[in-house]
């Protein structure tokens, strides 16, 4: 089954109903006054409520049951891999085995789903952009043959560190674009063959005073990251100045709030859902 099945912009308001899903869970978490009893609850964890990925895969299955269009689309959830990875501590670790894919979708063909889809959750601030784990899924999904989703929940999070997020993301995709850089991450004597494809990144951000998501498709190329896609700065076709906290020594300008960081993302290209009312 290939790529073309998966028709983005569904793909984009589907997400966007997972949104919804999640942020009416979050309003009664919160206890906000006239909150309505939610289809999704947040378990207690220590002394906060859980929001993340596990929260997200239940909100995005709901939304495709729930879809009338969705109807020839099966799912599996925590499908074995068709390649086997070094996932256990750092890349470099000795033991191999199958991942396994958060969400598959499957359209006419049981033996390999059309979409994989990735959930993940947190914010980045600049001392963890280059934190191994976003590494271990990214080398999962470019190096598996499907199109991608990647949902990311962000929760509680500042500007700051949605754009360092973003910049996580960049640097993960950027290097692991290089195959001999990827191989590292599979099992010894494999050899992945990443394909061209479109991998969907959506965003869902979840704090007291504001919920948005944003959601963007990259082309994928293998051997040819977009250098511009993740990007925050303003560089050449960037739309005008913006008005920010100063950037730190040797980083560009980047608004302090959730919401600056979300208009500036809006102007490169970003597709932005804001939550009604």
């Amino acid at each position: 089954m290939t790529d073309q099945t998966i028709d983005q912009e569904w793909l984009a308001r589907l997400c966007r109903r997972g949104d919804e899903i999640l942020w009416e869970g979050y309003r009664f978490a919160l206890g906000e006054p006239g909150a309505a009893w939610p289809r999704l609850l947040y378990p207690v964890k220590g002394k906060e409520r859980r929001v993340g990925e596990q929260e997200a895969r239940v909100a995005l299955i709901a939304a495709l049951l729930a879809d009338p269009d969705a109807g020839t689309w099966a799912l599996a959830v925590e499908a074995p891999t068709r390649l086997s990875y070094r996932l256990a501590g750092r890349a470099s670790g000795p033991r191999a085995q199958r991942a396994l894919i958060d969400l598959a979708l499957y359209h006419g063909d049981d033996d390999g789903p059309a979409l994989a889809v990735e959930f993940t959750s947190g914010g980045r601030s600049g001392k963890s952009e280059h934190d191994d784990s976003i590494r271990r899924d990214m080398a999962k999904v470019l190096a598996e043959q499907p199109a991608v989703l990647w949902f990311h929940v962000v929760r509680g999070t500042s500007g700051a560190a949605l754009s360092g997020l973003l910049r996580a993301l960049d640097a993960a995709m950027s290097l692991l674009s290089n195959p001999y850089r990827l191989a590292a991450y599979v099992a010894p004597g494999k050899t992945p063959e990443p394909r061209a494809k479109p991998i969907a990144f959506h965003l869902c951000i979840m704090e007291p005073a504001f919920t948005a998501s944003l959601h963007r498709v990259l082309d994928y190329v293998p051997g040819r990251p977009d250098d511009e896609f993740f990007s925050l700065h303003e560089g050449a076709g960037a739309p005008g100045p913006v008005t920010g906290a100063p950037a730190p020594a040797g980083r560009p300008n980047a608004p302090s709030t959730v919401a600056a960081t979300i208009e500036l993302a809006e102007r490169r290209g970003w597709s932005v859902y804001r939550q009604a009312g």
